[in-house]
């Protein structure tokens, strides 16, 4: 396993509750020392109470990996995944998704070894969830700022060549602001989920009895359709679709 992730948990921090930073940079401290000393039981206490405060890709990964320390496979993948979009293309992150995987069953949701799908995830994603939101914005600024002047420049070659970065500059807006638009749908998209029990018989119709299309087991990736009478329609990476119990699920 690779070592726990610490340089970005306050940088790309998401404050929900009323625990203080320092209380739980306090707990989090005390979650690597634990782990560190080989008591991964300890350390998911710790960081557990820390994400009532904050979460972030790094307190998610070292999440997954206590819960990987701890033979607890599908908790693992749940948090890489929930890291792994907050830091798309991470590489610490995907290699350990990666290995978690190899211990599921069903081999339908292996992650591809693509190179340049990681670079984009990487590029389309940023080093946080607001980053293209940012960028957009200072673009944007940046874009009034050369059209202004322009308005005022009174050399003819000097407005042309304003006007043509202006019209750079409006692109890459664009390009940000779609980027960000992006992001915010991913990280708001809650249709993925993993199974966390041992086995689940996938049926044909949302009710018992009805004919068993395939089976899957804990650990795997799965996409809910729509839910129906208490049981949830899911699709495979491979296409496969097919009703389950919700309760046999929980989402990414």
């Amino acid at each position: 396993m690779r070592k726990l992730l610490t340089s970005l948990l306050w940088m790309t921090a998401i404050p929900a509750f009323t625990l203080s930073v320092v209380e739980a940079d306090s707990l989090v401290a005390e979650g690597e020392r634990a782990y560190a000393a080989g008591d991964p039981a300890t350390a998911l206490a710790r960081f557990d109470s820390a994400r009532t405060a904050f979460t972030s890709p790094a307190l998610l990964y070292n999440i997954g990996n206590c819960h990987f320390k701890l033979g607890d496979i599908p908790h693992a993948i749940l948090f890489y995944e929930r890291a792994l979009r907050l830091a798309p293309g991470d590489p610490d992150i995907r290699t350990n998704l990666e290995l978690a995987r190899q211990n599921v069953v069903d081999r339908v949701n292996e992650l591809p070894g693509f190179t340049l799908g990681s670079t984009w995830s990487r590029i389309r994603g940023g080093r946080d969830a607001d980053q293209w939101a940012r960028r957009s914005l200072w673009i944007c600024l940046v874009l009034f700022m050369v059209l202004a002047a322009a308005v005022v420049a009174r050399q003819r070659m000097l407005r042309r060549s304003l006007l043509i970065l202006g019209a750079v500059l409006f692109l890459g807006t664009l390009l940000s602001i779609g980027f960000a638009a992006s992001r915010h749908r991913e990280l708001t998209d809650d249709s993925e989920a993993i199974i966390m029990s041992a086995k689940v018989d996938v049926r044909s119709e949302p009710k018992d009895g009805s004919t068993v299309l395939f089976v899957l087991h804990k650990g795997t990736k799965v996409t809910i359709l729509q839910q129906q009478q208490g049981w949830s329609e899911v699709q495979l990476a491979n296409g496969n679709v097919g009703w389950m119990p919700p309760a046999t699920l929980e989402r990414i």
